[in-house]
């Protein structure tokens, strides 16, 4: 009977858990960032060996997952190994011909690429010694940026060589000692250079929040590491400590500006995976799950950008495999090609089981929003928007079976904004905005807004008095308000393109439409 009890119990909480409904909403008049040009990277320590650099298959799919946005980080400590394919070095000197032959394909496709050096050319110690590190440094800006003339702007210094993680590991003032000693020698052969670091192994707020007041103002970006562990851990410890991760990264930001204030300084994730190493979930849509939150929830918690370990066909952490792309290296794709612009607010009801993120983009003319249920069972969100009222949508689909599905969604075929996603899944919807419809109201025959598209006097017909109008652009800039006269509004010095207008009538009702200027 008990057991019987306990069976019960346990089934019942199953089902309030899948029947709970979330509510998510999405305001698309409201930006609250512009994404960074280097949200969705990635690191490729193939791109050391020019024979990768220089081969058309690699190169081709190297561009489907970056679309050329994002960093394209070089790091490896095959670098400065001199028995590893990847080594930069010959004798304990850089080989200039190899290295232009393994960055120059990059350059002539206009990669953002951002070079690590993790530490000297005679063995992981060598960051002892700021003084040589700092000479080999500059070594390879002149080689990189004065030889060869490759233009390669952001440097990070050095990899994963703080105390507490390597021993001999470098205090704060050690560490500081080092940029600061290298960065000065890197920027005395090229001006134009950013050098940041330190590429700690993990979100290690204390020492980056000392490092940057120790270091100030040698220093251009700070960069650290996070793994969610080993291939041991379960899937939602997985998902918990991803989350724990951008906790620590919108500590950490918050942190770094209070220190810096007006005098910005950008922040990395340049390198995460949720594990440390190579495992299945990795190329998995399992993998795509936690690549999804640390991407969409870092550019969210103000990060400037994030690089995935790694891209190297050799590697049993790369989701590069010869010609063939695992699941997730998809999900790449599909952010760097559609969820471009500004991140518009969002809210969710419940953020421990549903994560919501919105982007807006007037130049590429999309609207892209995503759902990442992190919870084994079904959960069912209710969705309100405000600024667009959505009708075709592509939908891409990564859940727990391991399957990647793209499918067309026709938003008016929901039931109220009503839709179910799988378990473990990352749920991508994105449209155009030019394919947007008049925002629907709740009663049409109240107010009608007219013509549409227009010639830039628009006029309004209503039951109620209307008092007042906001008028804001596809990226939720406001760029004009005020009283409406004579039932009409004048927006014939506005250029062409899509807009939002809001108006408010005398009890305060509020009606948004979408308003084309020809």
């Amino acid at each position: 009977m008990r057991q019987f009890l306990i069976f019960t119990l346990l089934f019942l909480s199953t089902i309030h858990l899948y029947s709970q409904t979330i509510d998510v909403t999405i305001d698309w008049n409201n930006s609250v960032r512009a994404i960074p040009e280097y949200a969705y990277g990635v690191n490729s320590p193939a791109n050391f060996i020019p024979s990768y650099s220089n081969d058309p298959t690699f190169m081709r799919n190297l561009k489907l997952i970056t679309q050329k946005k994002g960093f394209v980080r070089l790091h490896g400590w095959g670098m400065i190994d001199k028995n590893s394919p990847e080594s930069w070095l010959s004798n304990g000197k850089w080989n200039s011909a190899k290295i232009k032959q393994a960055i120059l394909p990059l350059q002539q496709q206009a990669y953002k690429v951002m070079i690590n050096i993790p530490s000297g050319s005679l063995g992981e110690d060598d960051y002892q010694n700021p003084q040589k590190f700092a000479q080999l440094c500059a070594e390879l800006v002149k080689i990189v940026n004065i030889d060869h003339q490759l233009g390669i702007e952001y440097w990070e210094i050095p990899n994963e060589r703080e105390q507490g993680f390597v021993n001999p590991g470098l205090t704060v003032n050690q560490m500081a000692t080092l940029i600061k000693t290298a960065s000065q020698a890197m920027k005395a052969i090229d001006p134009k250079i950013k050098v940041g670091g330190a590429a700690t192994a993990w979100i290690n707020i204390d020492y980056l929040t000392q490092l940057v007041q120790a270091t100030l103002p040698n220093i251009d970006f700070i960069t650290c590491h996070t793994y969610a562990g080993d291939c041991t851990n379960s899937l939602q410890k997985i998902y918990d400590n991803a989350q724990f991760a951008v906790a620590d990264l919108k500590t950490l930001r918050q942190n770094i500006n209070s220190i810096t204030g007006s005098n910005y300084l950008p922040i990395f994730l340049t390198e995460y995976n949720l594990s440390y190493q190579g495992c299945d979930n990795i190329q998995s849509t399992k993998g795509a799950i936690y690549d999804a939150i640390i991407m969409t929830e870092s550019i969210k918690s103000g990060i400037d950008g994030t690089c995935y370990w790694a891209i190297a066909p050799y590697s049993d952490m790369s989701i590069i495999n010869g010609d063939h792309l695992d699941e997730n290296a998809y999900l790449f794709k599909t952010l760097n090609t559609y969820f471009q612009g500004n991140i518009t607010k969002n809210t969710t009801s419940d953020g421990s089981k549903i994560l919501i993120y919105s982007t807006i983009d007037q130049n590429s003319d999309n609207y892209s929003f995503s759902l990442i249920n992190r919870t084994s069972v079904s959960q069912n969100i209710k969705i309100k928007m405000l600024g667009i009222s959505p009708n075709n949508l592509d939908r891409y689909v990564w859940n727990g079976h391991n399957n990647y599905l793209t499918e067309a969604t026709n938003w008016s075929n929901l039931d109220n904004g009503n839709i179910s996603v799988s378990p473990y899944s990352v749920n991508l919807f994105t449209g155009k905005l030019s394919a947007l419809s008049i925002e629907d109201n709740e009663d049409r025959n109240e107010l009608v807004l007219h013509p549409n598209p227009s010639n830039g006097i628009i006029h309004l017909s209503s039951h109620n008095s209307i008092k007042t109008f906001q008028v804001f652009s596809s990226l939720g800039t406001m760029l004009k308000s005020g009283e409406i006269e004579s039932n009409r509004i004048d927006l014939t010095a506005f250029l062409s393109g899509i807009y939002f207008i809001r108006v408010i009538n005398e009890e305060g009702t509020i009606s948004t439409f979408k308003v084309i200027l020809k």
